[in-house]
């Protein structure tokens, strides 16, 4: 899986002095002046302030918008995002990644991956603009893709004017800083976000206006994080040569991690309304809160502090790869558990009785993501080694997995006289367990399967899953009855 960079603090403290100050002496700092377990340790902590804070945020915003708007609106945007983020995975050459990784860390280098970025966010952003209204006339109530597509959309265009500070800053461990500005880009969203749907118009705008805000916002503020970092247009074609080598396989690996993850969506796209749609999104954002911590975390931390210390102390990489595993796997499939045994009161209690229904999907969701913060780490051992055809070959597992599991599902579910509907979105449930054989293989190649830490982790994590479920059950049944 690959490192994504991300979302968004107080912007008040961004421009403050003494914290702004006090953030780019820490970024200038050299990676070498601090102990990488203390640096890990800080940015893990900073990583989960930020990701509470934005996650608080994003809750309360997210029961305040589902009494502004009704569940085809977050089905529209659901699509507005599987066509942006299909287009940046379609382009994607690993710069990001590759900045981090690299023992180059000089402006010619920087500047290259950063022109590279930019005319990747125009180029991308135009796409955007030629395949929307095509789209709308697909389906009807796919029709409001012809304005809102192209809008959203521009956000290709801020993350591609986006500084290579912010590459600097995690390849330093510099996580605080990058916290700040998440957090502050976050709280600025849900604002405008709100506002618009109060003021001007509770329809998926408000959504848009939330997006573009916050990337532009993010773009501006990464090009201060960093005083000696002032990114240029340049061409250097050694720099180029590298990132090209380092990336070709992540041009490959994102093409069809874009399939693999995106793929349950575009066929429920296809054979649902947008208004199932919409529920999956509400019950992904519930059921993902602690697998996008893991990968924020993986991103943010596992992966910067892996490749420095593959760069520094090969010997020790394999046992700080298996404490990382246990220290965050541990308590995000615990949590998991709890969501599964309650997801269907909480969607119940916090959101309108229109939504009340995505409590099951919840569960499915919660299940699979079990097996995947298992295999989610070798991910970012493939990236901290540069092995990233590994990460390629992992994704297109999944991609295959998904596909057996939903398609083979809706077909199963159907031959058995059940709606096809629940076979399809029990098919994403099994999807990561599936994956995890493709996973083991290729973790055994590179000498890092540590297989019995993964047969404690799936065996006891399904048997705790079975016991959830029954649990949910008797817990539903006592709220009827109260």
């Amino acid at each position: 899986m690959t490192a994504n960079p991300p979302s968004r603090p107080p912007l008040d403290a961004l421009v403050s002095g003494p914290v702004e100050d006090d953030a780019e002496a820490s970024a200038a700092a050299p990676v070498a002046g601090a102990g990488l377990r203390r640096r890990a340790f800080v940015g893990g902590l900073w990583t989960a302030v930020s990701f509470g804070g934005a996650q608080a945020i994003g809750f309360v915003s997210t029961l305040i918008m589902t009494r502004l708007l009704v569940k085809e609106d977050f089905g529209i945007m659901a699509l507005v995002f599987i066509v942006i983020q299909g287009l940046q995975m379609f382009s994607e050459i690993g710069t990001v990644p590759a900045l981090i990784q690299n023992k180059r860390e000089d402006p010619a280098f920087y500047n290259t991956a950063w022109t590279i970025g930019v005319a990747r966010g125009v180029v991308l952003w135009l796409i955007a603009c030629l395949l929307a209204y095509p789209l709308s006339l697909l389906r009807d109530d796919w029709s409001p893709l012809a304005v809102l597509l192209p809008a959203a959309a521009f956000t290709c265009v801020f993350n591609g004017l986006k500084s290579t500070a912010w590459a600097t800053a995690s390849r330093r461990l510099n996580i605080r800083l990058i916290a700040l500005i998440e957090l502050g880009t976050n709280v600025a969203r849900v604002l405008c976000m709100v506002a618009f749907a109060y003021f001007v118009s509770r329809s998926a705008w408000a959504l848009v206006v939330g997006l573009l805000v916050a990337s532009f916002i993010g773009c501006v503020v990464s090009h201060f994080m960093i005083r000696d970092i002032r990114n240029r247009f340049a061409f250097e074609r050694e720099a180029f040569r590298e990132l090209f080598s380092y990336g070709k396989w992540l041009f490959l690996g994102t093409f069809i991690t874009f399939w693999a993850g995106q793929i349950d969506k575009l066929l429920m796209g296809a054979m649902l309304s947008t208004g199932l749609l919409g529920l999956f999104f509400i019950a992904a954002r519930l059921a993902d809160l602690g697998p996008m911590f893991f990968r924020k975390l993986g991103g943010w931390v596992g992966f910067p502090a892996l490749s420095d210390l593959y760069r520094r102390d090969e010997a020790r990489f394999r046992s700080r790869l298996l404490q990382l595993r246990i220290a965050v796997t541990a308590p995000i499939n615990a949590g998991l558990l709890l969501m599964i045994l309650l997801g269907p009161i909480l969607t119940t209690v916090l959101y309108q009785p229109a939504y009340g229904e995505s409590g099951w999907i919840v569960q499915i969701i919660a299940f699979g993501s079990l097996a995947g913060m298992v295999t989610t780490p070798y991910g970012n051992m493939y990236m901290a080694t540069g092995r990233t055809k590994f990460n390629m070959l992992s994704v297109a597992a999944q991609l295959a997995a998904m596909l057996m599991g939903t398609v083979g599902g809706f077909f199963l579910a159907r031959a058995l006289g059940h709606p096809g509907e629940a076979g399809f979105l029990l098919g994403i449930g099994a999807c990561q367990w599936l994956k995890y054989i493709a996973d083991a293989a290729m973790a055994k190649r590179c000498g890092c399967w540590q297989w019995r830490f993964d047969a404690v982790a799936l065996i006891g994590s399904g048997v705790l899953a079975y016991l959830a479920i029954a649990g949910s059950q008797w817990l539903a049944w006592r709220f009827v009855l109260s």
